[in-house]
């Protein structure tokens, strides 16, 4: 199995993860027709899926949440933000509920390094990015040792970190330029109105709320809505700023294209006066640099596919060379453990 941009996909590529629009399934896995969905997929915002093909035979891609765990988390996002909209009773149980499910699967995951790679599409965005958060945010504490309860409340906090978007103008959350200062200002009121939100309901535990208030608070006090600054800020709110910014760098969005997860991780390394660098520490441990079944290029000019990862070394996974520099196709593609070629570096992926 490997990741494919949507615009490569080839006659002979069969999808090896289904396909996902609006929480249902449009394209199962197994289906071999593949290259006659391929313009329709784009249409909807679709860059990526997953295949397999004869290069990435025996490469498994394991998530670190199930399928339908994940499925059930955007439908119950996507649920609780229309009852919003609706001024409809909102049922804040069922997030516990879910974030519980969350919680166990991470904890029963046997995953060494966490292939974190979600296909989104423009449309779903909102409640693909609120379940993402929540599980990173989720990983990150764990990776911290922090205990079941705590994980419940950060994962709460994530989850809803972004309701309160659903309470301003959708023109400007939906808006593909950059936003006008007076726009900017306007969409900064999202902390606010969810915080009130939750707290006019009062069945969201404290905590859990301030994490909606500040997550967009920075360590140097560029953060917004109090500016507050270091250890004024909780770490709660440190540990869903980080989920949060990841996700977003890392996803495609109408107005550019998605950061490689490397271009990410060095990116919140090199900002430790806004993020917390102990935090930031202990998620990129965790983090597969180059995920399973994605596609890299050596310094050599060879081509790859990640087959698996080396524990604590995420720059020197296990890869299975497809092509080299010449452009010369493999017959038989040799698998390089890049802890025994020190000389072989990964440049970068490509697509």
């Amino acid at each position: 199995m490997r990741l494919v941009p949507t615009k490569m996909i080839t006659p002979e590529m069969t999808l090896a993860k289904p396909v996902y629009y609006n929480e249902n399934i449009i394209l199962n896995t197994g289906i071999n027709n593949l290259y006659s969905f391929k313009k329709r997929l784009a249409d909807l915002g679709i860059n990526y899926v997953y295949i397999n093909d004869e290069k990435s035979e025996g490469i498994i891609v394991n998530d670190i949440i199930r399928d339908e765990t994940r499925q059930k988390s955007r439908g119950i996002i996507k649920e609780t933000f229309s009852d919003i909209v609706l001024n409809k009773e909102t049922n804040l149980k069922v997030i516990k509920n879910i974030i519980t499910e969350l919680i166990d699967d991470i904890l029963n995951a046997e995953i060494i390094m966490s292939n974190l790679v979600d296909i989104k599409s423009y449309d779903s965005y909102t409640f693909e990015h609120s379940v993402n958060v929540a599980v990173l945010s989720i990983l990150i504490a764990k990776s911290m040792d922090y205990n079941y309860n705590q994980l419940l409340q950060v994962g709460i906090g994530a989850i809803l970190h972004d309701i309160g978007k659903i309470l301003v103008p959708q023109d400007l959350i939906q808006k593909s330029c950059q936003l006008t200062e007076e726009e900017f200002n306007i969409v900064k009121e999202h902390v606010h109105l969810g915080y009130d939100y939750l707290t006019d309901r009062g069945k969201i535990n404290p905590i859990s709320r301030l994490i909606v208030l500040s997550h967009h608070e920075r360590n140097d006090g560029s953060g917004y809505p109090q500016g507050l600054t270091a250890d004024a800020i909780h770490r709660y709110a440190k540990i869903t700023a980080i989920a949060d910014v990841f996700d977003a760098l890392t996803s495609d969005r109408i107005y550019r294209q998605r950061w490689s997860i490397r271009e990410t991780v060095t990116y919140l390394l090199s900002n430790t006066d806004q993020f917390e660098y102990d935090i930031v520490n202990n998620f990129v441990k965790k983090v597969a640099l180059y995920p399973n079944g994605t596609l890299v290029l050596l310094n050599n000019g060879w081509k790859a596919i990640v087959r698996s990862q080396n524990y604590g070394l995420p720059e020197r996974p296990v890869i299975r060379v497809v092509e080299y520099e010449t452009g010369q196709k493999i017959v038989n593609p040799p698998e390089i453990n890049l802890l025994d070629e020190p000389e072989l570096i990964i440049d970068n992926t490509y697509f």
